[in-house]
């Protein structure tokens, strides 16, 4: 079964991590406990406490990611994108960021692991 690891608990992670714990195997990683409690209670949702401001705990949680999901606040969408590519993962994000997102476009072509 494929691997989603959700970043973000909030309203749209959330969301998000439940549809989709229909079809795949979702990890939902955020530092909010109690939004995480909500998951792991109700559903069957993997869950992680990080701290995703963190680079090095974001590669942490998404090593065993087939593809991951950013629904991370806009102030920390573009460096967790980026920390992402880094680590080999496609991802797919809906955070809102004033950086232009091309200045990864490259970053992203090497990543891309569907070629």
């Amino acid at each position: 079964m494929k691997k989603v690891i959700v970043l973000g608990a909030g309203r749209v992670g959330q969301t998000m991590a439940i549809d989709l714990c229909k079809e795949y195997a979702v990890t939902s990683v955020d530092f909010n406990a109690a939004n995480l409690a909500t998951l792991s209670t109700n559903h069957p949702i993997e869950t992680k406490k990080a701290d995703l401001s963190d680079p090095k705990e974001i590669e942490k949680a998404i090593q065993a990611a087939d593809i991951v999901i950013g629904a991370v606040p806009g102030f920390m969408g573009f460096e967790m994108v980026k920390t992402v590519l880094n680590a080999g993962k496609n991802i797919v994000d809906i955070s809102f960021f004033n950086e232009d997102i091309f200045l990864l476009d490259e970053l992203a072509k090497r990543t891309m692991l569907w070629q």
